[in-house]
């Protein structure tokens, strides 16, 4: 508005001085300027009206850093010179905000998007709100708010840094009960068949398959699929109330790397941690991306505990078997199968997680 108020003196002044010098070329010209800021308004009232978007956010490859996104999509006739928004971005554990802001144009009929960079966030579930943008037009003279009210939550993980972790023969071929089988490796569930063939000498006559064989008056044997449980249980002894920032950074950051990497191996496993609101242990299954995903959203919503988790755990979860177990301590330190293999210091997580030799 700043600009239409300086508009205005000019233009006043060019009809002035078309009456003064009796000008019909300058008179035409401070008619047409005087026009312009109704049409002006008009523009931008129309763009406004239809005006749509949305907030997408995207880790950016190779960094900590995330990509801010406010995908526009301008339906009017018109094009949208300047748009201009601030997007406000909430830590939904610990209050935290940060303000990103965003500004450029859109054509007529087509999408635009206006992209920020949130540089390293920290760990934990995020809140990103738009509540209103501002529209100007090609002179600056107007402006019109329109309230957006559009929200999006993403998480932030915690680091994922290389480490050496190796699953063994023995937990690879544990067989635990499961409704998921391997897609490639035979075993001997007759729940589910991994292929159907001809018949070898060598094969057991329990793995023939009588009906099929029958119909085709030949011999087809049905490979069977090795179930996959979760051979390797995580026990996350750590009482959230009472770890620094510190500690706590270093902690998710050990935990939400060797349960990556088990996830990159194919080992299933459960996340067990102690519910201080409930008095039990809660545990996730972590078959694939979706699963980790899922259980940062869970833990940050409760506060965890400590406990004696074996003996629980036999109690909780009664005759189940799994292969190894890793115990996850609040001092940072990391046992495996009883047996204690590294103190993390804080400072120096990717350096031991680098030259950890991990077998599970």
């Amino acid at each position: 508005m700043r600009n239409f108020f300086l508009y205005v003196p000019v233009g006043a002044g060019m009809v002035y001085a078309a009456i003064l010098y009796n000008s019909r070329g300058l008179l035409t010209l401070a008619g047409a300027a005087m026009l312009l800021p109704p049409f002006f308004l008009c523009m931008l009232w129309s763009v406004r009206r239809h005006l749509e978007g949305r907030i997408t956010v995207s880790l950016l490859p190779g960094t900590g850093d995330y990509r801010i996104r406010f995908c526009l999509e301008n339906k009017s006739p018109f094009y949208l010179p300047d748009i201009r928004m601030k997007i406000l971005l909430k830590n939904k554990g610990n209050g935290k905000k940060h303000k990103i802001r965003l500004a450029g144009d859109v054509c007529p009929g087509q999408k635009a998007e206006l992209t920020g960079i949130f540089q390293s966030p920290e760990f934990g579930l995020w809140q990103a709100e738009c509540r209103k943008c501002f529209c100007y037009d090609c002179l600056g003279l107007f402006r019109l708010k329109k309230e957006w009210k559009e929200t999006l939550q993403f998480m932030v993980f915690p680091s994922c840094y290389e480490t050496n972790l190796k699953v063994g023969i023995r937990t690879r071929l544990f067989q635990s009960d499961s409704s998921w089988y391997h897609p490639r490796t035979g075993g001997d569930d007759p729940a589910e068949v991994l292929k159907l063939r001809e018949y070898r000498r060598g094969d057991r006559m329990n793995q023939i398959h009588w009906k099929l064989s029958a119909k085709n008056e030949e011999l087809i044997v049905a490979e069977t699929s090795m179930p996959m449980g979760c051979n390797v249980v995580v026990f996350l002894d750590v009482d959230t109330g009472k770890m620094d920032r510190k500690t706590g950074i270093a902690c998710w950051e050990v935990l939400h790397t060797l349960s990556q990497e088990m996830v990159n191996q194919e080992c299933f496993h459960f996340l067990v941690w102690y519910e201080k609101e409930t008095g039990r242990l809660r545990r996730r299954a972590i078959r694939e991306q979706e699963d980790l995903t899922e259980f940062w959203n869970e833990i940050l919503q409760h506060e965890t505990g400590r406990c004696l988790f074996l003996q629980e755990y036999e109690q909780e979860f009664r005759g189940e078997s799994f292969a190894s177990v890793i115990l996850w301590k609040q001092e940072l330190e990391l046992y495996v199968n009883d047996r204690f293999l590294i103190q993390i210091i804080p400072e120096q997580v990717k350096r031991q997680l680098l030259e950890l030799e991990l077998i599970v």
